[in-house]
């Protein structure tokens, strides 16, 4: 179940380049996400970057409700998908004096820790 196959939309007809990351970051701004991709070399111990997709917020959040359900359906079938504790979401950083005075950086900090316990859960 993918977006392209719930809005009509073949991706056979294109040329598409296919490539592994199993390292993903973020760079937000005000009108869009770039998704950074990489793939974590042992040998050289650090993240080898290789492509970058930037996406509007309105496909990003598209894209978190097909990632839930594909996410969701996986587990279905094969079970709860294991996270290692060693890259479980560390805590988010406590709020500065200066942010804790600003009422949108205080609600984003709560969102921030209700997301990632929402997370914590679903790994029971």
């Amino acid at each position: 179940m993918d977006e392209a196959q719930a809005g009509g939309q073949s991706a056979e007809n294109n040329e598409v380049n296919a490539d592994y990351a199993n390292n993903t970051m973020f760079e937000p701004t005000v009108w869009d996400l770039k998704l950074i991709f990489g793939e974590y070399s042992a040998r050289s111990q650090s993240i080898e970057v290789h492509t970058s997709i930037t996406v509007p917020w309105a496909q990003a959040k598209l894209m978190l409700y097909y990632l839930q359900a594909n996410v969701a359906a996986h587990e279905v079938v094969h079970g709860k998908i294991k996270i290692p504790e060693a890259v479980v979401p560390p805590e988010w950083p406590p709020l500065t004096p200066e942010q804790a005075q600003d009422p949108k950086a205080q609600k984003t900090f709560e969102t921030l820790r209700e997301v990632r316990k929402q997370f914590l859960d679903s790994l029971k």
